[in-house]
């Protein structure tokens, strides 16, 4: 009675789900995921479809994040923590005192930083000389799609093995920033590098997708992982899966609805030769896969697998019906 009261407040909970109202975002996240979950089983080389299968995950989570025509999110927002740099290195030659220095300039989309470093080494063997940094030249523009200019004064020596970093007044659209350098004397060059620091999109924790773009975040970095791991691919995007609203009641929905059928089917003596894919739990599953394990073994192997293949007989045997 405990099992059949289980299975109807399944139900009732699948049911009224299926209610309400629908959200076309979850549906195609749902289908996405459905597919990503298929290619991660099925593809013989998975690195192979690693292109294909970021495409999927960063299109959907581009689409709950919901964009706005200026480039913004309704629920997310660049942050200044890094997310990731563009860099360059060049070799300075000009003297700190000339009028005109060595300027190095970089572009980067979303950067609020720049950050200029002299590395230890200036090739493989000679020593590195410092650098001085007069002045860092930003054009930036902002989401608005305004342009600003702006000039920072550093006025700095930058050592071998350190860095110098100047913070832009705002995270930009577009930056262009050009560093003036300069070196000791004539017989000292160096080496710089320059960077732009890009800003990290954060997103907003209120959005009603949050849930599912964090688990989608979750499978993009097994996806991005230098070794893919199929398992840990596959049993992430199942992740992603049931934390989609209603997923998980209609699995177990689903699943209640399979015991019942095979109750009935026990019940009614219908289940010979009706195995189907999905029939066995993974309890089952794991014991048949350690009893053919053990038949391939030693004789005492093989007479243990022999005993436990009896006991999971006996175990998933249907209770004889009533008179």
């Amino acid at each position: 009675m405990k099992k059949l009261a289980l299975i109807a407040l399944v139900a009732l909970t699948a049911s009224a789900q299926s209610t309400m109202p629908r959200d076309e975002k979850i549906d195609l996240v749902a289908q996405d995921l459905h597919a990503l979950g298929r290619v991660a089983t099925v593809a013989k080389d998975l690195p192979e479809s690693r292109q294909i299968l970021l495409s999927i995950v960063d299109s959907d989570v581009d689409m709950l994040r919901i964009p706005r025509p200026d480039g913004t999110y309704q629920w997310a927002s660049l942050q200044r923590e890094e997310a990731s740099r563009v860099t360059d290195e060049k070799t300075i030659e000009q003297v700190h005192t000339e009028a005109e220095l060595r300027n190095v300039t970089i572009s980067a989309p979303n950067a609020y930083r720049v950050v200029i470093s002299v590395p230890q080494k200036r090739g493989v063997l000679a020593q590195n000389n410092r650098v001085w940094v007069r002045n860092v030249l930003v054009d930036s523009t902002g989401f608005d799609g305004k342009l600003t200019h702006t000039e920072l004064p550093v006025n700095a020596w930058v050592n071998p093995g350190d860095a110098n970093t100047v913070a832009l007044p705002d995270i930009g659209k577009s930056v262009k920033a050009t560093a003036e350098l300069g070196v000791e004397s004539g017989s000292k060059k160096a080496v710089a590098e320059v960077a732009l620091v890009q800003a990290k999109l954060i997103d907003d924790p209120n959005s009603p997708y949050f849930p599912a773009v964090k688990r989608l975040l979750q499978v993009r970095e097994h996806i991005t992982a230098k070794e893919m791991n199929r398992g840990h691919l596959k049993t992430s995007i199942d992740e992603a899966l049931l934390a989609l609203p209603g997923e998980l009641e209609k699995r177990a929905a689903e699943q209640a609805r399979l015991v019942e059928q095979r109750r009935q089917a026990a019940l009614g003596g219908t289940m010979k030769h009706a195995i189907t894919l999905g029939d066995a739990t993974p309890d089952v599953v794991h014991e048949l896969s350690e009893i053919a394990r053990l038949m391939n073994g030693t004789l005492q192997e093989q007479s243990d697998a022999r005993m436990r293949l009896d006991q999971l007989i006996v175990t998933l045997r249907p209770p004889t019906p009533r008179p």
